[in-house]
């Protein structure tokens, strides 16, 4: 997915957020800003937006010399996502279907979004509220066909907090399937998007193989990452590609790819075809 007009403005704002976050010294603001405002007048938009937010917020990184500028909020969230673990794994053992359950809770995670929803977000009342939530796009019948025959798959998550939503998924995949599973996750910091200490800290190591994918776009950039994650990316059976970000850095990548997503974003939504809000289930070969 290219970069669009209306992608501008967003990215503005999130440098905005991404400065306060990083330091209080609002002039040392206004200058993250007018440098980014100066990089993004320079960039063209036949690059996916993650390609291009990777760089404005290494320039928030770099001038307020603060490495991880979410570092806090990554905690908190994935320490108030594992204390709901109990209670999300009984509703998901009492459910018709655990999986299709654990996938709407795997989508509800999503929400926690530091870059697409800096204006804020409604943790709790989304994960109440996963089992009824509304689909723009719903392959869960080619997902469910694809990951009961899959013997390898490759799971590429997004945000922290998030991804203990995806651990409940990947132990639903474990009890159904029975196939490798390998979790990717980004190479180094970036907004509040997981790594390979957030994966640690939520216990997915001692699921699922985890790796990280050596760059620090919030998506997939295939041309960039390691070629040890590539290699499983061009052989994998399944590929789960988590959040919005992996949904502009891999829609028109080959490979039997299903995206779980919440579309936050109009541009996203025209092209995915799903209306703001909804929830994404869509499969790389349906129909």
């Amino acid at each position: 997915m290219k970069t669009h007009l209306e992608c501008f403005p967003c990215m503005l704002n999130q440098a905005l957020e991404a400065a306060r976050i990083a330091t209080s010294d609002t002039a040392l603001q206004r200058e993250i800003l007018n440098k980014v405002m100066g990089l993004l007048s320079e960039l063209r938009l036949d690059v996916s937006p993650p390609e291009i937010a990777r760089r404005t917020h290494r320039l928030v990184r770099e001038l307020s010399g603060n490495p991880d500028p979410y570092k806090d909020l990554k905690q908190e969230y994935n320490t108030r996502a594992l204390a709901l673990l109990p209670e999300l794994r009984a509703r998901i053992e009492q459910a018709g279907d655990p999986l299709e359950l654990a996938v709407r809770l795997s989508i509800a995670g999503n929400v926690i979004d530091f870059g697409a929803k800096a204006g804020g977000f409604d943790f709790d009342r989304e994960w109440r509220n996963a089992g009824t939530a509304r689909f723009g796009i719903f392959d869960y019948a080619v997902f469910k066909a694809d990951v009961l025959e899959a013997r390898s798959i490759l799971y590429l998550g997004d945000n922290a907090g998030e991804i203990v939503f995806d651990r409940l998924l990947i132990e639903a995949l474990k009890q159904n399937s029975k196939a490798d599973i390998t979790f990717v996750v980004r190479g180094s910091p970036i907004l509040n998007d997981a790594t390979l200490d957030d994966a640690r800290f939520v216990g997915l190591d001692r699921l699922v193989s985890v790796m990280e994918n050596g760059n620090d776009a919030p998506g997939t950039v295939l041309s960039e990452i390691r070629p040890e994650v590539r290699a499983l990316f061009d052989s994998a059976d399944v590929i789960i590609a988590k959040g919005q970000g992996n949904f502009e850095t891999l829609s028109d990548a080959p490979g039997n790819i299903h995206f779980l997503f919440q579309v936050k974003c109009p541009v996203i939504g025209r092209s995915a075809g799903a209306d703001m809000g909804k929830y994404v289930l869509k499969a790389g070969r349906a129909g």
